[in-house]
């Protein structure tokens, strides 16, 4: 579910959440990655890694090797195997509606069911109608791993803010839409068998003050890609125009400048082709944007150290013990869908098994 917030339970009535809370797991929040966007986030919890090693570092990104802005809807620009992969190596049928990185194959490895491409106009009704269709297959065709991108209240928090007046309709509309999953699940009795994650990518924040990025880059008059998300912009120029044009933005409120070689290692964003030279980092009321016109009232891409960035981790089904846990991290999703699967090839994997069953 993209851009909800851990304290959503606070702050409104949710009672499927609630249910799969009685019945299972909720984890405190869930720490994502840092850029905390969702490309980069929903990767990380495909893969188990972070973005350094999965090379997504934004919704889109500039490489240096091949000179191409690129957006990572294909599979082949992940440099890890996402879990449907592993599954399917494995042979264990895989389904997959919507996913960042699956609309086409891995190296010639894609799901048995896949919907692609991407359109924003499928309803959470149509993916609930085509997860119940996947989960009536019968016999070995069954997929045993199920994974659905949801709207979550992203694009209304965008708009009007984390507490816009949207944003309780929206999110009592995502309520409203797992309720009629769960039931799917409960009409075929599919607790016996089955597991059920609820997360989200990041969180959200308020956002005031836009950084307008294009306007420092030509006034520089230095020669310049800029590769920008919200909260982090990758600058590759030549060696002999850094030290000025990381003076030049040095300069500039509400930015922090690091060379790429200066990257702080728990930032896990230096990628051999596609992390600038220079690296932007700005927080929160701050955002880059290159609109010239404002900007949205709601943003995340910052640190996972900000609680408001943030999401849920919600869990129920077979052989889950009722419990309560601390944070969890987006890159351990991964490695505790392929310890449920008994998948095999994990050592690659920096996330670790979330203890959630009752031999944990």
């Amino acid at each position: 579910m993209d851009g909800i917030r851990h304290d959503l339970w606070k702050t409104h009535q949710v009672d499927s959440f609630e249910y799969i809370e009685k019945q299972g797991v909720r984890a405190d929040h869930l720490i994502p990655v840092y850029q905390s966007t969702t490309y980069p986030g929903h990767v990380s919890l495909a893969t188990g890694v972070h973005p350094d090693k999965h090379g997504i570092l934004h919704n889109s990104f500039y490489d240096r090797e091949d000179g191409h802005f690129n957006y990572p809807d294909e599979g082949g620009l992940i440099d890890v195997k996402p879990i449907w992969v592993l599954a399917e190596e494995a042979g264990i049928p895989a389904a997959v509606f919507f996913w960042v990185g699956s609309e086409t194959d891995w190296n010639n490895v894609g799901a048995t069911y896949r919907k692609a491409p991407f359109d924003e106009s499928i309803s959470e009704e149509i993916k609930i109608k085509q997860i119940a269709e996947w989960l009536d297959i019968e016999g070995e065709d069954r997929p045993r791993l199920i994974m659905s991108y949801w709207d979550g209240i992203d694009t209304v928090a965008h708009q009007d803010g984390p507490s816009g007046p949207s944003i309780d309709l929206q999110i009592q509309r995502q309520n409203k839409l797992l309720g009629s999953l769960l039931n799917e699940i409960d009409k075929r009795d599919g607790w016996e068998y089955m597991t059920l994650f609820v997360v989200s990518d990041h969180g959200m924040t308020e956002v005031s003050n836009y950084i307008q990025l294009r306007e420092v880059v030509e006034e520089s008059k230095i020669k310049m890609t800029v590769s920008s998300g919200p909260a982090i912009a990758h600058i590759f120029l030549n060696d002999n125009d850094k030290e000025q044009a990381k003076e030049i933005f040095a300069q500039q409120e509400g930015i922090t400048v690091f060379e790429r070689k200066n990257l702080p290692e728990s930032y896990h964003l230096d990628h051999p082709t596609r992390t600038g030279d220079l690296v932007l980092i700005t927080e929160a009321p701050n955002m880059f944007s290159n609109s010239g016109n404002g900007g949205p009232k709601g943003m995340h891409g910052y640190s996972p150290d900000m609680p408001d960035m943030w999401g849920i981790f919600y869990a129920m089904g077979a052989a889950i013990k009722q419990q309560d846990i601390g944070p969890v991290h987006q890159i351990d999703l991964a490695p505790t869908i392929a310890k449920i699967l008994s998948l095999q090839e994990v050592d690659h994997m920096e996330g670790k098994p979330i203890p959630l069953r009752v031999d944990d």
